[in-house]
């Protein structure tokens, strides 16, 4: 059984925040950018292809500031809500002919809830 514990989280420098938020980032697309690459140019929308290609290109300077992270965190935010967006238009009931995986619809629900997932870590981020 899946059950939410809620626990407190004690308060953390705004730069751990950024930081924790950073690393998440870069663990989100190392893990999920090949497969949201795939998903998406199998739905048809292969015009997110530079979305995905800005996302992979952004990059902080040694020396970088807090504000330099923000900044960062920021711009990758503004893409993964896009495509958040490209992802939960896709449909999932593609006609037998259409060739999808089996798990199709399973696909898109996973890419689409990590997206969330890596959207609201990094809203609270910059919000902080």
């Amino acid at each position: 059984m899946n059950s939410i514990i809620r626990t407190h989280i004690a308060d953390v420098p705004h730069g751990q925040i950024l930081d924790a938020a950073l690393v998440r980032f870069g663990a989100y697309l190392d893990a999920e950018a090949e497969s949201l690459e795939k998903l998406l140019a199998l739905a048809g929308h292969v015009d997110v292809e530079k979305n995905l290609a800005d996302l992979l290109d952004l990059h902080l300077e040694p020396g970088a500031t807090l504000q330099d992270v923000r900044a960062l965190l920021e711009n990758a935010l503004k893409t993964l809500e896009t495509l958040a967006v490209r992802t939960r238009a896709i449909p999932t009931d593609f006609a037998p002919e259409a060739v999808v995986p089996p798990d199709f619809d399973a696909w898109v629900r996973w890419s689409g809830a990590r997206l969330a997932d890596i959207c609201a870590t990094l809203r609270h981020a910059v919000a902080a």
